[in-house]
Formats: C-alpha cells, structure tokens, sequence
C-alpha cells in the first residue's frame, strides 16, 4: 500500500510538471523596430535560455584563452566582438530578440555590437553594460560600452572599434575621461569619430545593476524577476 501511494503520488508529479512545461508562454522579437509577442510552450522558453546560457560561457571561455588579466580579457572579448559582428547590410531587416542570436547572424546595428559585447565580458567574470550617450545639448547620441576592470569603469565603442587609454597606454578610467583625460585608440581607421561632445557627458554604470547584458545566467537572471516583481507589487 505504501509503495501503491508513493507510485501515485510520483506519477502525480510527473503530471503536474507535464502541465506546467507545456503550458504557453511569451517571448518578443523586433524586425525593424515593430515589436511582436510570440507564443511558445515553456519547456522551450527554458531549452533555449540554457542553450543561448551555455553557448556563451563557452565562446567567452574559447575568446579569452590565455588572457591573465582582466584588462586582456576585455581586450580580447572587444577585438572579437569588432572582427565577427559586421553593420546591418542595406536592405537587411534590423531583429531585436537576443544577443546570441546576433552572434549567430553575425551582423547588427550599434547598439547590438555593445549587447554582445557586454553579454560576453559578463560571461568572462567582468562587470559590464551598455548605455546611450548623448552629445552636449543631446543633439545626437550613440551607444557606448562599459566595462569594469581593476576596479573602475572603463569605455569601449564596439561598434566602430574605438577604446580609450590614458597617458600611459592602459585603459583611461571613466572619472578622468570626463575631465578630458583620454585618448581614442582605433583597431582600425575606418570611421574616424570625435567623441569630444559625448565623452564630456559621460554617465557612471551602477554597480551590479541587472541589465540586458547581465542577466543571461540562470541566477542572475532569477534575481532579475524578483527585484522586477518586487518592483513592480511595490508600486
């Protein structure tokens, strides 16, 4: 009888967890900035967020071989990131879903450059993020990388190749930087900029602040929903 019961109440489980996975879900995508909902079952939602999870520890692992620093490592992350990532052919339509995706396509607009970038640095063990940064008067504005290493923030400008150092060649901090202490430094000269009018704008990422970028893993990622419901029953 006790088997019998224990039987029943396995299989009642294995039911109720039946229920739960194939009951539906929502994911978005953006083609061309036009957002739509897509319905799918959970247990996909979750085979793909772990297959997108492992990929990405594995390319971050795979593009930071050798690197001993945390200054290398973002390196490395930032000149890969340049050399597989190309901008959106004409005529492309511009998809907004996930970066691993755009990893995949291999090309994206400028503010996908720096989702990738940030996703694969956080993946690597660095802090990283992206923001919009607008020019004196916000006039215009352009999305800029941010990454933690050593201690303090620094900036990288994937989409067009650019990072900033100091006067002794490694990676200028963020607070000298708005002082007008930096020099641009170009993996190539395709596309000269003058970042004079944004640099002096400069905001400061928070730390440990739950991004895009900083959620891909499992736990952060389960962080993220609670504050985000906490957040919102508070309100």
């Amino acid at each position: 009888m006790k088997k019998y019961r224990y039987f029943l109440l396995g299989l009642a489980v294995l039911i109720t967890a039946a229920a739960i996975l194939s009951s539906e879900v929502t994911t978005r995508q953006g083609v061309d900035y036009k957002v739509r909902t897509i319905k799918i079952p959970l247990y996909l939602k979750l085979l793909d967020f772990y297959d997108r999870h492992y990929n990405y520890m594995l390319l971050a692992k795979r593009i930071t071989s050798g690197a001993k620093t945390e200054e290398q490592k973002a390196m490395k992350i930032f000149e890969w990131t340049y050399g597989n990532i190309k901008k959106k052919p004409e005529g492309f339509p511009i998809i907004d879903d996930h970066a691993w995706h755009i990893i995949i396509r291999g090309y994206g607009v400028e503010d996908q450059f720096s989702d990738v970038f940030a996703t694969l640095c956080n993946y690597a063990g660095l802090d990283a993020s992206y923001l919009v940064v607008y020019s004196t008067g916000r006039g215009r504005a352009m999305t800029l990388s941010f990454v933690k290493t050593g201690g303090k923030w620094h900036v990288f400008d994937p989409c067009r190749g650019v990072y900033f150092v100091g006067k002794n060649g490694g990676f200028e901090d963020i607070r000298a930087m708005r002082s007008g202490e930096w020099i641009a430094q170009y993996l190539d000269n395709k596309e000269v900029i003058d970042y004079k009018e944004f640099l002096d704008n400069l905001p400061i990422p928070k730390n440990g602040a739950l991004g895009r970028p900083n959620v891909q893993s499992p736990v952060k990622r389960l962080l993220y929903e609670i504050n985000k419901r906490c957040y919102n029953t508070k309100r």
